[in-house]
């Protein structure tokens, strides 16, 4: 317990340097903020190759977008656990704790193999649940990533990093994100029910929050340059 308690705080130390850091360089504000004053409108779907469903992501900087609604919260949240990029992210995950032998431990074979894969499907819908419906209609925060989409490559950068702690209320005023850091704790406590007991400490729920919020701190990077760019060179090269 005592190990994994220290290796989820250390990650959580090296993000918060990073994100401390990141305050130190001076970055504009997303160029697509939102206007509450617009109506509401249908989530938009921008498939993100395999890795995320692209609803959660405002790609396009120049043009202001209406704020969610509740509903439309958990909309968002249902369609990305539901799409097929939750069940392929679980397929490499899984793949690579048996590969490196780190994870929950199921046992072997078959079906300690599927036991995982049903753990990290499990980890990656309530990670949704929590981080883009239930807390950000609690708290009136939008769930999405708004692409700074321009500048330098160290502002990008930081301005990936800096929007898992700053992120924007309804009304298209920024605010500590509380949803983030709060949904992924309570998914990963959640996670402590589905465990074999073994695994089940103190220790592993903030290792795995650590981790949580390590991956969507990467994604978020991969949103702001990979995700649209590589996209755009298959389409062309089609």
């Amino acid at each position: 317990m005592k190990r994994r308690l220290a290796h989820g705080l250390r990650i959580l130390l090296i993000i918060g340097l990073g994100i401390a850091a990141a305050f130190r360089v001076p970055v504009c504000a997303a160029q697509a903020p939102l206007d509450p004053a617009l109506p509401s409108a249908p989530l938009v779907h921008h498939r993100g190759l395999f890795l995320f469903s692209g609803y959660g992501t405002v790609y396009d900087p120049n043009t202001p977008v209406p704020p969610m609604p509740a509903r439309q919260k958990f909309e968002l949240a249902f369609r990305r656990t539901v799409n097929f990029s939750t069940f392929f992210r679980a397929g490499f995950v899984t793949g690579f704790d048996e590969a490196a032998s780190i994870g929950p431990s199921y046992g072997d074979g078959p079906h300690a193999f599927g036991q995982l894969y049903g753990y990290n499907v499990a980890s990656l819908a309530s990670n949704a649940f929590f981080t883009d419906a239930l807390f950000p209609a609690l708290f009136r925060q939008d769930p999405r990533y708004f692409r700074k989409g321009s500048g330098s490559v160290k502002s990008r950068i930081v301005w990936a990093l800096r929007s898992e702690v700053i992120g924007y209320n309804d009304r298209g005023v920024e605010v500590p994100n509380y949803s983030r850091a709060l949904g992924f704790g309570m998914s990963s406590a959640l996670s402590m029910s589905y465990l074999p007991r073994q695994n089940v400490s103190f220790g592993n729920v903030v290792e795995g929050w650590a981790i949580k919020e390590a991956i969507d701190a990467g994604l978020r990077e991969f949103r702001e340059f990979g995700g649209i760019s590589i996209l755009k060179r298959i389409r062309h090269k089609r």
